[in-house]
């Protein structure tokens, strides 16, 4: 089997989460890195040869090129039957937490974390702002993991 290519950055959540998927996994594979903070994904080269939606990640399987986080996890859950939800209502609720992931998560925690770590904005309305989201998302999974754990020592 061919290896698969991860175009990934260090600093990219959603590039882990491929690279921790094919780890986890065992499948072979080779990190292509992508210099985001310099441009690269803003490139022609890159949005014609890698992704015109000019993101990063983007795993090359063979042929294909998918990109999005969410779409890349499938696709392998699917493939090689690792971490993937059987029947519908497990789809669905893998899925709907995988939306979760990337509008709550994606949006409101890397943003955050961007403008703080990396861009050193320190504190602002907009941060604050991220923040009390974020605060929030986190706390509606924790609610969920203490029920989850709730059941398991009862259980």
């Amino acid at each position: 089997m061919t290896p698969y290519e991860l175009y990934c950055f260090g600093e990219s959540g959603n590039a882990y989460k491929v690279a921790l998927f094919l780890e986890l996994s065992g499948l072979a594979w080779t990190p292509r890195f992508v210099d985001f903070f310099n441009g690269e994904t803003r490139s022609l080269e890159y949005r014609s040869q890698v992704n015109e939606m000019g993101e990063a990640p983007v795993l090359v399987d063979g042929e294909r090129k998918l990109s999005q986080s969410g779409v890349i996890l499938q696709h392998l859950a699917r493939k090689h039957l690792r971490f993937a939800p059987t029947g519908v209502t497990e789809q669905d609720d893998a899925l709907r937490w995988m939306f979760f992931d990337n509008h709550k998560f994606t949006s409101y925690i890397a943003t955050l974390r961007f403008m703080i770590s990396i861009s050193k904005t320190g504190e602002t309305p907009v941060t604050e702002f991220l923040r009390g989201r974020a605060i929030n998302s986190l706390k509606i999974v924790e609610r969920i993991w203490r029920r989850v754990i709730s059941c398991w020592d009862n259980g």
